[in-house]
């Protein structure tokens, strides 16, 4: 089991893990990576890729729940682009 420096963290992490789980619980989804993106707005978005039976990629955006912005500004984004698009 990981181990989380604050229980913010491990809320934010439940809750990433909530949404990827949704969607490779689909029969032959598989998950190749995940990470959160701030959009232009200045959002928040959990980006995933997935590969779909046949090997197929399929990507999926989902609005990250604001009260993980200031977590996501104070330790995500220290070292990654707020325009990256690509894995």
């Amino acid at each position: 089991m990981m181990e989380y420096l604050d229980n913010e963290q491990a809320t934010f992490f439940k809750w990433c893990d909530e949404i990827v789980r949704a969607y490779i619980s689909q029969e032959g989804m598989t998950l190749r990576q995940w990470r959160p993106r701030k959009n232009r707005d200045g959002k928040y978005e959990l980006i995933f890729e997935l590969t779909q039976p046949g090997g197929v990629p399929f990507k999926q955006v989902v609005a990250i729940p604001e009260q993980f912005h200031e977590l996501l500004e104070r330790e995500y984004f220290i070292c990654h682009p707020d325009d990256e698009d690509e894995f």
